[in-house]
């Protein structure tokens, strides 16, 4: 990629970050030096380096590369995946956790962080994995002045501490976001009744509703099928349907 492309790229990535940025009501501006910044409720003020992946590695993928740099909590890299045709995922590191987790590339005045490097130490096949919860994860920027108090100086007693705490924070809310997509997901069924000239229409189950029916034996399912379509049919509104009994006795019945 010649010295254009590189250009070009990197405001196509600062564009995107913009825009991240301003739907989360955080206005950013330039700084001199380069990058954006962003002042807090509190005061603190944010340094915000984009960085495209325009790093070709030998073994095939992309990285992340940045001058040396002097970690600190209130520099962050916005590390930004994108191919010809879109931008992908936003990569939100704090500085220090970039840090930790990248390498130097001496020889050439680089740091360099790689996602798809091997992680052999831990649960995780590749660092993607392992720091999966920075993925599009702008609340450390967003909600600074709160995060703060996890963020402290690499100087400071307290240092490996608070940023466990951080990186467990965020992990958490990476495994509840998961969690309620998952409980979002809704597989279509079919319960039999009168017939349509279009068919009848589908009902939408959890996976675990669907888990559930699937358990009910064979011939008691189509009762509780029909159950279900008659209450899913009535106009009256219904938070949620739920299937008691057991085997020769189910019942279904609406929760208000």
């Amino acid at each position: 990629m010649d010295n254009s492309d590189e250009i070009s790229e990197l405001r196509r990535a600062e564009a995107h970050v913009f825009a991240e940025l301003l739907k989360r009501g955080v206005l950013p501006y330039r700084a001199t030096e380069g990058g954006f910044r962003v002042n807090t409720a509190k005061g603190n003020r944010l340094a915000l380096l984009t960085v495209p992946s325009w790093v070709y590695d030998a073994d095939g993928g992309y990285s992340f590369a940045v001058g040396d740099f002097q970690p600190s909590p209130d520099l962050f890299f916005l590390c930004v995946e994108s191919d010809d045709d879109a931008i992908g995922s936003v990569w939100v590191f704090p500085s220090i956790s970039f840090f930790v987790y990248a390498e130097p590339v001496e020889e050439v005045g680089l740091v360099r962080l790689n996602l798809d490097a091997p992680r052999p130490d831990s649960f995780a096949e590749t660092l993607r994995e392992y720091v999966s919860f920075f993925r599009d994860r702008w609340e450390p920027v967003v909600q600074f002045d709160y995060f703060r108090r996890f963020m402290p100086p690499v100087n400071d007693p307290n240092f490996q501490r608070g940023w466990e705490d951080f990186e467990d924070i965020l992990m958490l809310m990476e495994f509840s976001e998961s969690r309620d997509q998952i409980s979002e997901e809704r597989i279509p069924v079919e319960p039999p009744g009168p017939e349509s000239g279009d068919g009848q229409r589908s009902i939408a189950l959890t996976p675990s509703a669907k888990e559930d029916l699937d358990s009910i034996p064979t011939e008691d399912r189509d009762d509780v099928l029909r159950a279900i379509r008659s209450l899913a049919d009535n106009p009256t509104h219904s938070g949620s349907i739920r299937l008691e009994g057991g085997p020769g006795n189910y019942r279904v019945r609406r929760i208000p």
